[in-house]
């Protein structure tokens, strides 16, 4: 009977600390350079998801803010959510490939991998077989790089980088013949760098589908509840197209 009660008021003392251990505020946050997304500019952290994800923090009543999510590149970001638990990246493309390495929160927004390389260029691409003619740049585990392999490019044609804005000087030197990224942030970057949009055109759409928030699978179901609703509420109040807008308009 004691050894009873001595294992009840352990059961006790503990129980709180586990529930603690499960709330929003133990999260750990990366981002990258994704603009408009994720990006930082003048030491602040903004974009699409940034602001979505501050907002959802907000309703969700944790203490967490912008100031606490870590701008990195991609592939550490996407590593440590896919190893410890509470751990999450975005803005990430939600594939099929991807779908039991995370738990996901979303959607943020449409999005369109593309190979964007310059205009007048000698390419020409008919089918996903013609792209391996080419040199192609990607993004160290970014889904354009993924989609790349999992469709038979060879892995030898690809020029990874660990983020995308030496691809940017690389399409505009002729260093590589093409980029695979996501579409509207290509734009976005090519713009930033100072070069000309219209110089460069969208040769092979690679997918289309939709961007998510992405947690470790070890993240406690009542978290991913939590924001799933947050950002719910933001969506059906309004909160979500003003965000939006502010960034696209």
């Amino acid at each position: 009977m004691k050894r009873l009660t001595l294992v009840l008021v352990i059961c006790l003392v503990l129980f709180p600390v586990t529930v603690f251990s499960q709330s929003v505020d133990d999260l750990t946050l990366y981002t990258e350079q994704y603009p408009p997304f994720n990006f930082e500019e003048g030491g602040r952290l903004q974009g699409i998801s940034i602001d979505l994800m501050e907002e959802m923090l907000a309703r969700a009543g944790s203490g967490l803010s912008r100031a606490d999510i870590e701008l990195v590149p991609w592939s550490l970001g996407y590593e440590r959510a896919q190893d410890r638990p509470n751990h999450a990246v975005f803005a990430m493309t939600r594939t099929a490939a991807r779908e039991n390495l995370f738990k996901w929160v979303g959607p943020i927004s449409p999005t369109k991998v593309v190979l964007t390389g310059k205009q007048g260029a000698n390419i020409s691409i008919n089918s996903i077989s013609d792209v391996q003619r080419y040199t192609i740049g990607t993004v160290r585990d970014d889904v354009g790089e993924a989609i790349l392999l999992e469709q038979g490019v060879p892995r030898r044609v690809l020029d990874p980088v660990p983020s995308p804005d030496p691809n940017v000087q690389k399409l505009a030197a002729d260093r590589i013949d093409l980029w695979a990224y996501e579409e509207s942030v290509a734009r976005w970057l090519i713009n930033s760098a100072g070069f000309n949009v219209g110089d460069y055109e969208t040769y092979w759409v690679l997918s289309e589908a939709e961007l998510y928030f992405g947690f470790n699978p070890g993240t406690p179901d009542a978290v991913i509840r939590q924001l799933q609703d947050a950002l719910d509420s933001i969506r059906a109040d309004g909160t979500y197209d003003r965000i939006v807008a502010s960034y696209l308009d």
